[in-house]
């Protein structure tokens, strides 16, 4: 009775540490990661899009990944939660392991597999659903080692290969394997017939390719099922299988082996401690891009509107990024500082403010916030639609924006059927319930800080956005909604950094005095901007009140240009 208590003493200890462990090591490694990853699925509780996830192989796995991401909006909860999964998958791990080698020194060898999903659950592309069907595996394979009798374990191995392709999808091409590898293992003449769930499991992929299920038997069998279809999934999202692979067989295999010595097993667990900390390190160097934390967290900072936040992240950042770059120009326009502050970072080119569209959702959705900043809302629901498309049409933050830009539009049919689908969340009903207050009820957007701000950008002009150029787009938005001054400082921003000093001019004249440009000093690049044009008129300079500071620092300039590095006569002189 003792021992059986100090047993259970020691495992709840191992599995208090190791949560502890692994809710460090989640947080150290990117604790913006999990705040992000939610933005690209939820769990909607709709019975059609419900019965339609379930009925692919691998339904329950994904639903419950679904279930738990909703949960990922809150800080913190994302890291716990994927922490007590990882704890679960190396108590499994390691409790398999003992079952197996009947011996305590290949416990650390469960934590390898672990350590690889890690890694995977900082790459986007990485379906959450991989690391629930992994712990179902587990599981069963549990299930299958308390079971004494040959014909009953072969049995149950054949129902639990069906009952998981069903429910998990392509682990259960794992769980085959790991039978055969134990089978091999005890080398008994039986163990031929544990080549019949592996036969089971390609008839299995075999209806499911005919039945149209998916296109390929890489997504039904392989780890390439739990990655972004559309992409080539990379090297490390067969990591961790590999590992639990490699790690099964020392466990099968240990058992053959008896270390007695004192110093000989103490050496054996030190030499798996050293290679577990070695490859973590190692691994998050390789496969943790720390360029990709850094936009989750602007990401995130710019979801919340906490434009303080961002602004200060990006002055501690080396803006060489134009990812970066265009994130930090929109908490700098939001706050009303983008033209008084653009040239301190090392700006390229009108990429600088906005990128091109290459039609991946981090891209199309960053495009949607900053054209919303400037009032664009045709573009900016364009981009949030195709980023929406791209994450599997269930992004909460895009599905937001779908609303608010059909809302601004007036196309209440179409915001009310995205509020639905937000009224089926549990995370995101309440904001679902408020927004429903606007629909046909054009007095209430009209009145909304946000909605009736952004409906007076809309230009009347019938015609394909940007078909004229973004910047006949701005101006147009500027003369329906004069009072909207990020557009302007957005337009200025675009000729300076186009160089095109003719047209910034141009803009000046027209909207200089107006709410857009009330009269008084520019803003400072704005400022220096004139001095470019208009340095030897001095009624231009009195005109548009340029400072004597800005004044003297041309001067300087002129003497010394690299003195003035964070101007706009630097860039248009030395800016390629």
């Amino acid at each position: 009775m003792n021992l059986l208590r100090d047993r259970q003493q020691i495992y709840t200890a191992a599995g208090i540490g190791l949560f502890l462990l692994w809710s460090l090591l989640l947080f150290s490694t990117g604790r913006f990661n999990f705040l992000y990853l939610e933005q690209w699925h939820t769990f909607i509780n709709d019975a059609a899009i419900l019965r339609n996830e379930v009925m692919q192989p691998g339904g329950l796995a994904q639903l419950i990944a679904d279930l738990l991401l909703q949960f990922f909006c809150y800080p913190a909860v994302g890291i716990l939660l994927t922490a007590l999964l990882f704890t679960l998958l190396s108590l499994l791990t390691a409790r398999l392991f003992y079952q197996w080698a009947h011996t305590p020194l290949v416990l650390p060898l469960s934590l390898f597999p672990v350590a690889a999903l890690l890694f995977l659950h900082h790459n986007v592309n990485y379906f959450y659903s991989g690391t629930v069907a992994l712990l179902l595996m587990l599981l069963l394979l549990t299930g299958h080692a308390y079971i004494r009798t040959r014909r009953m374990r072969l049995l149950y191995a054949l129902l639990a290969t069906a009952l998981l392709y069903a429910l998990a999808g392509p682990v259960a091409s794992l769980f085959t394997l790991l039978l055969v590898l134990q089978a091999v293992a005890e080398w008994r003449r039986a163990s031929l017939y544990y080549l019949l769930p592996p036969l089971l499991l390609s008839l299995l992929g075999w209806f499911s390719l005919r039945a149209g299920l998916s296109g390929t038997w890489q997504h039904l069998l392989l780890p390439d099922g739990y990655f972004t279809h559309r992409l080539q999934a990379a090297s490390v999202i067969y990591l961790p299988w590999c590992l639990l692979i490699a790690v099964s067989l020392l466990a099968l295999l240990s058992r053959r082996f008896t270390l007695s010595h004192r110093m000989l097993r103490g050496s054996v667990l030190l030499l798996q401690v050293v290679g577990l900390t070695v490859f973590f390190v190692d691994g998050s160097h390789r496969y943790i891009d720390s360029r990709n934390e850094v936009f989750k967290e602007l990401n995130c900072h710019a979801r919340e509107g906490r434009w303080d936040l961002l602004r200060q992240r990006g002055n501690t950042l080396p803006l060489n990024n134009l990812l970066f770059q265009n994130y930090y120009h929109v908490a700098l326009a939001e706050e009303g500082l983008l033209a008084d502050r653009l040239f301190h970072s090392p700006c390229i080119d009108i990429q600088s403010i906005y990128v091109q569209g290459d039609k991946t959702p981090y891209v199309s959705a960053l495009l949607s916030d900053i054209y919303f900043s400037m009032g664009h809302i045709a573009l900016s629901q364009r981009y949030a639609f195709e980023a929406n498309e791209a994450m599997g049409n269930h992004s909460p933050r895009l599905l937001q924006r779908l609303v608010q830009t059909n809302l601004i539009y007036g196309a209440y049919d179409v915001a009310a059927k995205y509020i639905t689908l937000l009224e089926h969340t549990l995370c995101y009903r309440q904001w679902a319930a408020r927004h429903r207050h606007y629909l046909w009820n054009d007095a209430a957007v009209e009145t909304d800080p946000l909605l009736g701000n952004k409906r007076r950008c809309l230009f009347p002009d019938n015609r394909f956005s940007g078909s004229k150029g973004l910047d006949d787009d701005l101006k147009q938005i500027l003369h329906s909604h004069p009072s909207h001054r990020i557009t302007l400082q957005y337009l200025g921003s675009l000729y300076l950094l186009s160089k095109d000093l003719p047209r910034f001019q141009q803009t000046l004249e027209t909207f200089y005095g107006t709410p857009s440009l009330p009269e008084g000093p520019l803003p400072v690049h704005f400022q220096e901007g004139v001095m470019a044009f208009a340095a030897n008129q001095p009624q231009l300079l009195e005109h548009y009140q340029i400072t004597a500071d800005v004044r003297q620092r041309y001067e300087a300039f002129l003497q010394n240009p690299s003195s003035e590095r964070n101007t706009v006569w630097y860039f248009l002189q030395f800016a390629r």
